[in-house]
């Protein structure tokens, strides 16, 4: 079935790039965190694997310029000081707001706290992109979803990054029944291409496929 795109950007378009932008920011400032490491070092150490998501990303919503240019207008990938009260943000709260949050070992449970929680909210942005812009092939955008939250796992320093298997259970756990009870008011096309996304990770998943334990599957590159 041939896949329609729009001629040119739209509102949903827009708002489906920056639910993946957001988490994927939060990610970079939470590495550069566990890394010690300034935004900029911290891109620079890790450009390459940014350029081949970005570009994931494109194809996983046959998203145009314009809506890709949203990243650089958002300035996550420059330079910029990430102050503990944004670590706090992207954690969840998981800290109280006291003067001592810049303590280190507070700021690394922020940071890890935080990179958890928006690695499970970038799966389930880059599934629902998927889901509704991807097409037929499910097994194909799948297997990419996979290997970029396989590399967005290791950052934060080796072996310290979590597994594709761990951020699957948080996803699924975590976003999937709001989305899949009758409650949810989804459309039912949309479930089903949920469901199918979810089947196929689960099986690369147990099938020992998993970028993140097995180190960055693109570190090669």
């Amino acid at each position: 079935m041939e896949e329609h795109v729009p001629a040119a950007p739209v509102a949903s378009e827009t708002t489906l790039v920056r639910e993946v932008f957001g988490p994927l920011g939060g990610l970079v400032e939470c590495g550069a965190a566990l890394e010690s490491a300034s935004v900029g070092e911290f891109v620079a150490r890790h450009r390459g694997e940014l350029d081949r998501l970005l570009d994931v990303v494109r194809r996983l919503g046959a998203f145009h310029d314009a809506s890709m240019e949203i990243m650089d207008g958002l300035g996550y990938l420059r330079e910029h000081e990430v102050a503990p009260a944004v670590l706090l943000m992207w954690s969840g709260g998981i800290e109280e707001l006291t003067p001592d949050l810049g303590a280190p070992e507070t700021v690394r449970r922020m940071a890890r706290a935080g990179a958890d929680r928006q690695l499970a909210h970038f799966l389930q942005a880059l599934v629902g992109v998927a889901a509704l812009r991807g097409g037929d092939d499910v097994q194909g955008r799948a297997r990419e979803i996979a290997e970029v939250i396989g590399a967005a796992c290791t950052w934060g320093g080796a072996g310290r990054g979590r597994s594709l298997h761990e951020v699957f259970l948080m996803w699924r756990v975590a976003f999937l029944p709001g989305l899949l009870m009758p409650p949810s008011g989804s459309a039912e096309p949309f479930k089903r291409r949920l469901r199918e996304y979810a089947h196929v990770l689960e099986g690369i998943v147990e099938q020992g496929e998993r970028p993140g334990c097995g180190g960055n599957p693109w570190s090669a590159g």
